[in-house]
């Protein structure tokens, strides 16, 4: 018996943005060979009451509505090429819930950064800080500012810290940039003259050039090995002393995708600064990688 591959899932909503979340992870889906799952959530379960002239079930009519936004959406995911299965599902449920449970057997979630009704302001609201916090698996932003998007962008950016989650960054963006056949930017930014924690102690003896030295090392170091593992993956450095959501926002400007973590401790987490700001500043895609805290690691 083969190991069936897990689905790329897209939340659906009816909206312009969610076609565009769903033409992505239809790609996701094609360069995976995954079968792309799009999922509606309907937040009136069976018995709701739900408000119509007379002689109308309201809550039929919606569900009606329900199925063809999720025709519409398969057709969209066809016209981009998706060879791999597609299955649509209507599920009971708030939109959070729905694609938090979908999420479990997932290989990535997709959702669209404003949507309509129930989901909307997916991204911008509460909703998107709550998916990305309970999402088993990684979740690809689609930017709400169409007309930034740069459609044929090269390259994949990734944002490094110099912490334990960077081999889990690495591997994902390495993977991406040679799914695309594009080179891979590693940016690395600090805000703080000496290199580690900002509460140290500034030492006047250490130059800005001294300080580059530290930073580059730190990105050499976290990049070591990884070239040779993806030797079809070109590798641009970007070390810069500057805020890391700015960094990372300018070096993805004309990128196809950008990587960055978010570092799970808990359900009351909320989404990192670094990731926060990045999710409401790109114009390209923003693939977050849930960074689970290892044993013996700190909260």
């Amino acid at each position: 018996m083969t190991e069936r591959t897990s689905p790329v899932v897209v939340g659906v909503d009816g909206s312009p943005d969610a076609r565009a979340a769903v033409r992505a992870g239809a790609r996701e889906a094609h360069d995976r060979a995954a079968p792309l799952e799009l999922v509606l959530a309907f937040p009136w379960p069976e018995g709701a009451r739900v408000p119509a002239p007379p002689g109308f079930d309201g809550r039929a009519v919606l569900r009606t509505m329900a199925e063809l936004a999720l025709e519409s959406a398969a057709a969209a995911a066809t016209e981009a090429g998706v060879v791999a299965e597609v299955r649509t599902r209507v599920v009971d449920g708030r939109p959070v819930d729905v694609l938090a449970a979908a999420s479990q057997s997932a290989a990535l979630l997709c959702l669209g950064t404003q949507g309509v009704g129930a989901v909307r302001d997916i991204l911008l609201g509460s909703t998107a800080a709550a998916l990305v916090r309970a999402s088993a698996c990684p979740v690809l932003l689609v930017p709400r500012r169409l007309g930034s998007f740069v459609q044929e962008g090269r390259g994949v950016v990734v944002g490094l810290s110099g912490g334990p989650g960077d081999g889990d960054l690495l591997a994902t963006a390495f993977a991406a940039a040679e799914a695309r056949g594009s080179e891979l930017v590693a940016v690395h930014a600090w805000r703080h003259r000496v290199p580690g924690p900002e509460h140290v102690a500034v030492d006047p003896l250490i130059s800005e050039s001294d300080v580059l030295r530290r930073e580059q090392a730190y990105l050499d170091d976290a990049l070591d090995g990884w070239p040779d593992r993806y030797p079809a993956v070109p590798v641009r450095r970007v070390v810069e002393h500057d805020r890391p959501a700015a960094a990372l926002v300018a070096a993805a400007l004309t990128a196809q995708l950008l990587v960055v973590g978010h570092r799970q401790r808990g359900a009351l987490d909320q989404l990192g600064s670094v990731a926060h700001a990045v999710v409401h500043r790109s114009a390209a895609p923003v693939l977050v990688v849930p960074l689970h805290r290892r044993v013996g690691q700190p909260a």
